[in-house]
């Protein structure tokens, strides 16, 4: 688990941030208590973990429970993401857009797993 550099990280924050946002305002539209809205709330709370990490702004240890949590629904995003590239044909945005995801939910659980 090599270290990053600033524009890795930097690219990193950018994609966390946008599934970050991107997750929460689905599940604002999502029926509550619905599998869904569960699934997105996770991710979107995962990813507040993630972007704390990139950024180095944690304000004290994590609890393994959130570092777990965490793992396992940023885990899940990435395998749907490699899961629907392919779907994409390389040089669309589509495309981009996931191929950025990925890296950076790689970098990302690298950072969570650094961090349990």
């Amino acid at each position: 688990m090599g270290t990053f550099t600033v524009e890795e990280l930097k690219e990193a924050h950018r994609a966390i941030l946008s599934l970050r946002n991107k997750s929460g305002k689905a599940a604002d539209k999502l029926t509550e208590n619905s599998w869904q809205k569960k699934n997105m709330v996770s991710v979107a709370a995962a990813a507040d973990v993630a972007l704390s990490l990139i950024d180095n702004a944690k304000s004290g240890p994590y609890a393994r429970e959130t570092l777990d949590k965490s793992c396992f629904a940023l885990a899940d995003a990435l395998s749907r993401a490699e899961a629907v590239i392919g779907k994409f044909a390389p040089g669309t945005s589509q495309h981009t857009l996931q191929k950025n995801r990925i890296a950076a939910l790689k970098l990302a659980l690298t950072l969570i797993k650094r961090e349990g």
